[in-house]
């Protein structure tokens, strides 16, 4: 496969608990087939702890950054080819990801995916609704717009 972003060849590579994804070697974006992200958020191998208390009196994200994100242009599946979409994870994560709309998989360019582990951190004691729920959620709030 290559990079949706540069075109580079993505090198399978093992990440947290034996879930293997695909990296650019140039940019450092990383492709998750369907799945894997749900993997990844299910084990608990990095811990953010410490950062996520550090990062607390951090301001979140700004608007502006957030729509800069949104417009580095669509990129295309590097599994069927088709037009991806960006959308932002879950339900207020702030993290935007780059999501197959035919359910191949999601791009995260770097960095994105500690940003969605800390996501993933700061919430597992807030789980008051099931992931299904939440990524449906997520899927409402991208047809309301």
């Amino acid at each position: 496969m290559k990079c949706p972003r540069d075109g580079a060849a993505l090198e399978a590579q093992k990440y947290e608990s034996n879930i293997e994804v695909d990296v650019c070697t140039v940019c450092h974006g990383m492709w998750l087939d369907k799945g894997e992200l749900e993997a990844i958020e299910a084990s608990s191998e990095h811990d953010y702890t410490a950062e996520l208390a550090k990062d607390q009196g951090v301001a979140p994200k700004k608007l502006a950054d957030l729509q800069a994100q949104d417009k580095r242009g669509p990129i295309d599946c590097p599994k069927c080819g088709k037009a991806m979409e960006t959308r932002e994870y879950g339900y207020a994560s702030r993290i935007h990801i780059d999501t197959c709309i035919h359910g191949c998989g999601v791009w995260l360019d770097h960095g994105e995916i500690q940003a969605l582990e800390k996501f993933f951190d700061s919430n597992r004691g807030n789980r008051t609704l099931p992931l299904r729920w939440r990524l449906w959620a997520s899927v409402l709030s991208v047809l309301k717009r």
